[in-house]
């Protein structure tokens, strides 16, 4: 999915069905400065409604993918303004 939000607004991802999931920020379409790795959700969830959140202060894209479904297009851009 691709979303606009404010900086400082809370992004929540929800585990909706077809798990596991997970988010993770692409290193190459973060803005700069900012370290994927720390904003990245690596491990898996699990459960239905299981959910994880980020609060993105920088202003710029977020490029994200899941990482077992990336290649079914699992990915999606948050833009903060």
């Amino acid at each position: 999915a691709n979303i606009t939000v404010a900086a400082g607004e809370k992004v929540t991802f929800v585990n909706n069905r077809g798990f596991p999931h997970n988010v993770v920020f692409d290193e190459d379409e973060v803005p700069a400065g900012i370290d994927a790795d720390a904003i990245s959700h690596i491990d898996l969830i699990n459960g239905p409604g299981d959910e994880v959140s980020n609060v993105f202060d920088t202003p710029g894209t977020y490029g994200y993918y899941c990482e077992p479904h990336q290649g079914a297009g699992m990915v999606g851009k948050i833009t903060v303004k």
